[in-house]
């Protein structure tokens, strides 16, 4: 009697067939969670810069702006927030970069990560706290942005109050 031990050729095609199904099924909802986790941190980013920008307002006893960076991180972009921001003294208040003013810190994002974010239409260029740390314009502010392949509720929505606090919260893909 002869015993062969391992699996024979129908086995072996049947835990393939299986494999590929589970892998089928997973590789999508695997690429989804990535691009919300990639989104969560974007956000916590904005955000945390955001709360930087107003905390050094108010510990300065000046204006404090963060503004969309440019490609090479040395100034204002317009509302271009794909290449990273820029936390900055605006002690003109003119919203925007100015030599003799301090950078107090920098966010970039890398260009392969930047080509999947989406800004809906309306960011601002340039949100500027005052000492008090209420946001310049006296008026709500939001925006939002999303990763290219954004489903469900994955998008990110800011939302500064006219007091200066700022929060995050998840929207429908627009």
């Amino acid at each position: 009697m002869n015993k062969f031990s391992g699996m024979t050729l129908i086995e072996l095609m049947v835990a393939l067939a299986v494999a590929v199904i589970i892998l089928a099924i997973g590789v999508p909802s695997f690429m989804g969670m990535m691009s919300s986790n990639q989104a969560a941190g974007y956000s916590n980013d904005l955000v945390g810069a955001i709360r930087l920008a107003r905390s050094e307002a108010v510990k300065r006893g000046s204006s404090v702006a963060i503004c969309a960076s440019n490609a090479n991180q040395t100034g204002c972009s317009g509302t271009d927030w794909n290449n990273g921001w820029v936390v900055f003294t605006d002690d003109d208040n003119g919203n925007d970069l100015d030599v003799g003013e301090t950078i107090v810190r920098v966010w970039s994002i890398a260009g392969d990560e930047r080509a999947g974010l989406v800004f809906a239409g309306g960011a601002p260029s340039v949100v500027r706290f005052v000492a008090s740390g209420a946001n310049s314009q006296d008026a709500q502010i939001q925006f939002s942005f999303r990763k290219s392949d954004c489903h469900g509720n994955q998008a990110r929505q800011i939302t500064i109050s006219r007091m200066g606090r700022a929060s995050l919260d998840h929207v429908v893909c627009f």
